[in-house]
């Protein structure tokens, strides 16, 4: 009955820009395709279609907007590609069209395909209702032999995706219809990707860790004492852009499902509000801690326990998630902010990590999970040896033994953790230089002075690198000479 045959079975990925899901089933090259990014985020509950038939139990979503199909092809879901058959006339095809990850939104017409030359097919043979993936065409060549290189035009009203698996389509012709019903013997198959999902909201980190500077007793962020303030980093919660992975071009961004347009964080979340909310875990317990937008030259978001926002043990601030949005001013984010009163000891503090809470727009199918970022760390400089036993027992003699093998003096300092009834005063040689290349002996009588009783434990911060230190600590029991060495470094 056919005149030509060519069948071409290879697949062939999707042609066309994020704002137009047009797919030529003939294809370009690889590097010229481009197939849709829709953000999954965005897909409405209130445009669901019931699957039925084999889709019988799931659930399609809308990507295309019925509104705007009449009159812009930008939001139609449109496939061309040639017939690959020749046919004279009054000759008979059966074209049969499969979605794979979607469904049709509503019934399959016959206006829904045509050839390049106008005609429509004569009926639907098979499938076609609303939430099936398959429809059958019959074709009846009318007027004018049909060519092989003639285009077939599908374009479907209204697809459903479950939002989840690519999107894609294939279209085969059949001699006969028993063949086009049970999806043998075809004499042409063509596939390609219409759209593939994004998550369209991400977050964004940019962590920034900063450190306590020896030299001023970790009192500040520079030697001179001078530099109180830091800036622990910033995050964003931003559209996002589709990861390089071919065959969608880097840099992409996801797009509305139904109109089309770039993806705006506010087209699935709402920010503002009591709902949305970010719980900063850290430790609080020291200096002032602010968040600000953008910068931390003027913070004015106080993290406090009389604000609110900080619980009693100073471990975790809820800060609104709004403070992280760029909606409204693209490129804002939030930066956590630590300000030392100039006197106390910065602590070394692990980094800093947010839990985002981020409430959905309503209606749409898709929440959106909890987001987790991190902001930068407190560090200190030089080398911190921990001393767990320092004694000033009148039996012992115990001394602090510090080995600089290095090339530059070390300056050192030892701070004091006493047990509960008694205090530790500094001596004299609590702080001191330990010159290049030579081994210091500090009776610890030396270094603390002891109320109440007479052990404590101390930590000793040396500016020198690790490398090219040594501690330890040696303690003589006088009754008897014996010795006990614990080498600490």
């Amino acid at each position: 009955m056919l005149k030509k045959l060519l069948i071409p079975m290879g697949l062939v990925s999707a042609l066309g820009a994020s704002t137009v899901m047009a797919v030529d089933l003939d294809g370009l090259t690889a590097a010229t395709k481009l197939t849709s990014v829709i953000a999954n985020d965005s897909l409405l509950t209130t445009n669901a279609q019931a699957g039925s038939g084999a889709n019988l139990g799931k659930t399609y979503y809308r990507v295309t907007n019925s509104t705007n199909d009449a009159t812009t092809v930008a939001n139609h879901i449109a496939t061309t590609g040639s017939i690959g058959v020749g046919l004279g006339i009054g000759e008979q095809v059966w074209i049969r069209y499969t979605l794979t990850g979607g469904a049709f939104d509503g019934v399959a017409t016959l206006a829904m395909l045509s050839l390049n030359n106008g005609d429509n097919p004569d009926l639907i043979s098979e499938g076609g209702a609303a939430g099936s993936s398959t429809v059958v065409y019959q074709y009846t060549v009318a007027g004018t032999v049909i060519d092989q290189a003639e285009d077939l035009i599908f374009t479907p009203v209204n697809v459903g995706w479950d939002g989840v698996s690519a999107l894609g389509v294939s279209v085969s012709t059949y001699e006969r219809l028993s063949d086009a019903t049970n999806s043998t013997n075809a004499l042409t198959t063509k596939s390609g990707t219409i759209l593939v999902g994004a998550t369209g909201v991400r977050v964004l980190n940019n962590p920034a860790s900063v450190t306590a500077e020896v030299a001023s007793l970790f009192t500040a962020f520079n030697a001179a004492g001078t530099v109180v303030a830091a800036d622990l980093g910033s995050i964003s919660i931003d559209s996002s852009t589709v990861a390089a992975a071919a065959p969608v071009t880097a840099g992409t961004f996801a797009v509305d499902s139904l109109t089309g347009d770039v993806f705006a964080v506010d087209d699935a979340v709402t920010i503002a509000g009591a709902t949305s909310l970010t719980t900063i875990t850290g430790d609080f317990s020291f200096g002032t801690f602010t968040t600000s937008v953008n910068a931390c030259v003027a913070a004015t978001g106080a993290i406090s326990v009389a604000a609110g926002t900080l619980n009693a043990a100073k471990t975790t601030a809820t800060v609104p998630s709004s403070l992280f949005s760029a909606i409204g001013a693209v490129g804002n984010h939030g930066s956590l902010c630590m300000t030392a009163d100039g006197t106390e000891t910065i602590p070394v503090a692990a980094a800093y990590t947010a839990s985002i809470a981020l409430a959905p727009v309503a209606a749409r199918a898709q929440a959106q999970a909890v987001r987790t970022a991190t902001f930068g760390a407190i560090k200190h400089n030089g080398t911190t040896v921990q001393l767990p036993y320092l004694t000033t027992f009148e039996g012992y003699n115990q001394r602090l033994v510090i080995v600089n093998r290095g090339t530059t003096d070390a300056t050192y300092s030892v701070t004091f953790t006493p047990e509960t009834g008694s205090t530790a005063t500094a001596g004299t040689a609590a702080t001191g230089t330990v010159a290049a290349g030579s081994t210091s002996s500090i009776k610890v009588t030396d270094i603390v002075t002891m109320t109440g009783k007479t052990r404590t434990a101390g930590a000793i911060v040396i500016v020198a690198p690790t490398t090219s230190l040594s501690v330890a600590t040696n303690q003589v029991t006088l009754a008897d000479g014996s010795t006990d060495t614990v080498v600490l470094l």
